[in-house]
This record gives structure tokens, C-alpha cells and sequence, in this order.
């Protein structure tokens, strides 16, 4: 098994890491929130229901 880098994007200022699995993280800075999500859409989803934040430059 190969070792992938992990994509990420931006959703509400919140940091979404895919993992392998694939698995999709919501992050706060270096804070996990809410639990692991077997779709990206359930992710952001999440991501936009919590208070909106300005995004890391």
C-alpha cells in the first residue's frame, strides 16, 4: 500500500483533511471537530453549519 498525500480544502474557514480510507477530517486550527466523515459533502456540510471563520492565509 502506497503512502498518499492527504488533500485539503477550505470550507467556512475550517481546514476538511481526506485521509486514507477515505476518511474526511474537519479541523480548527490543529483541533479535530465533530467526528470522522465517510464523505467529503457530509464534511463540509458540517463544516458550514458551525459559526463562520476567517480563513488561515
Amino acid at each position: 500500500m502506497a503512502w498518499k498525500t492527504p488533500k485539503i480544502e477550505y470550507v467556512n474557514g475550517y481546514k476538511i483533511v481526506e485521509v486514507e480510507g477515505p476518511v474526511f477530517k474537519v479541523y480548527d486550527g490543529s483541533v479535530q471537530l465533530g467526528d470522522d466523515f465517510p464523505y467529503s459533502g457530509e464534511a463540509a456540510g458540517y463544516a458550514n453549519s458551525l459559526p463562520k471563520r476567517k480563513p488561515v492565509v
